[in-house]
């Protein structure tokens, strides 16, 4: 029993001890620990972050265009869009293919001293824009527009590339096509200025000037298609094109004098027309009175005439001979012997003999 005691402690003697354990760090390397840890996190947070940076949703009024190291490779029309970020990508957005977008044309710059003294300087009377241009028309007059032109992005990806051309080529090519507009038309159809066709009408008057803007219209859109069959797109489309024209100062002071000779003198022809009418009127009612009146005296005699001769004719219609011979002889001495003193005297005369005698009449 001692043996085995002494054998297993002898074992327990020469059993190997291992290294100690090491010490816990300190605070200074666990404050080092805990800001790698937040770097990491930070970082992962930021990776993430600059990953998710070009998912955005595009508005339904809008649309975007993906350029890729500076390369347009796609459009994208309202909704989600995914896209690698910056700089491997780059979106920018642009009104949607619904939205109206607005361009004033730009001045053209008088050439000479005469043309600037034609468009202007105006007074601070008038309310004319600053933005306008002279144009020829065809009757030889000098018209002043201000055009607004209204269009939209058809073509989102030739709009992105020539965006920075856009304004002045629209500003180009509404000069051009106005120049060959108003070549072929009168200054009427810009503006309000003398009616030299009484029969015409503000519906007609209306309807020209629609149908010069619509002219315009098409003949600037038929331009925008040629250069993108050029392959020059601007990418847009004319929607509308707001135009007012105005007259030259020179001008407008003759047509001013002109419009007030013309308004005086219509003044004068209606108050002379008014006179006439009034006049005929008057007339018209004399005539009436004196029309009336004379029939009533007609009437009037005719009745008389018809009470006086009721007795002759009753007895003319007599049926007996005698008895109308004797009544007719006696209504005729009643009138005669009532004649006969009425008047003064009277010769009778016998047509026969010849010989004449007086009769007395009854003195006066």
């Amino acid at each position: 029993m001692s043996e085995v005691l002494d054998s297993s402690t002898s074992f327990e003697a020469v059993e190997p001890v291992g290294p100690p354990p090491p010490p816990p760090p300190g605070p200074i390397a666990q404050s080092v620990a805990i800001g790698f840890r937040a770097v990491y996190l930070a970082g992962a947070l930021l990776l993430a972050i600059w990953l998710t940076s070009n998912i955005r949703e595009i508005a339904s009024d809008s649309q975007a265009v993906v350029m890729r190291f500076g390369r347009i490779v796609r459009a994208q029309q309202s909704g989600l869009l995914l896209a690698w970020p910056r700089p491997i990508e780059k979106v920018e957005l642009l009104p949607g293919p619904e939205r109206q977008l607005s361009q004033e044309v730009a001045t053209l710059p008088p050439w000479s001293e005469r043309s600037q003294e034609l468009v202007g300087p105006f007074g601070s009377d008038q309310a004319i824009p600053q933005t306008i241009s002279a144009y020829l028309t065809g009757d030889g007059n000098v018209v002043l527009l201000n055009a607004t032109l209204i269009y939209r992005i058809n073509d989102p990806i030739a709009y992105a590339l020539e965006q920075t051309h856009v304004a002045p080529a629209l500003d180009r090519l509404f000069r051009a096509t106005t120049v060959r507009i108003t070549a072929g038309r009168l200054l009427d159809d810009f503006l309000v200025v003398q009616n030299v066709n009484p029969q015409s009408t503000d519906q007609a008057v209306i309807a020209r000037r629609a149908e010069v803007r619509a002219s315009l219209l098409d003949s600037m859109n038929a331009r925008l298609q040629a250069l993108a069959a050029a392959g020059a797109p601007l990418g847009i489309e004319i929607e509308r094109i707001d135009m007012t024209g105005y007259l030259p100062p020179e001008a407008k002071k003759a047509f001013d004098a002109v419009l007030l000779d013309t308004e005086a003198a219509d003044r004068n022809v209606a108050e002379a027309r008014t006179d006439a009418e009034r006049r005929r009127q008057a007339a018209n009612r004399e005539r009436d009175q004196l029309l009336s009146a004379a029939q009533a005296t007609a009437t009037e005699l005719v009745s008389q005439a018809n009470v006086d001769t009721a007795r002759i004719l009753a007895l003319a219609r007599e049926e007996t001979p005698q008895t109308r011979k004797s009544l007719l002889l006696r209504e005729y001495r009643t009138d005669v012997s009532r004649i006969l003193n009425s008047v003064g005297s009277a010769v009778l005369i016998d047509p026969k003999t010849g010989g004449s005698f007086v009769l007395p009449g009854k003195p006066k």
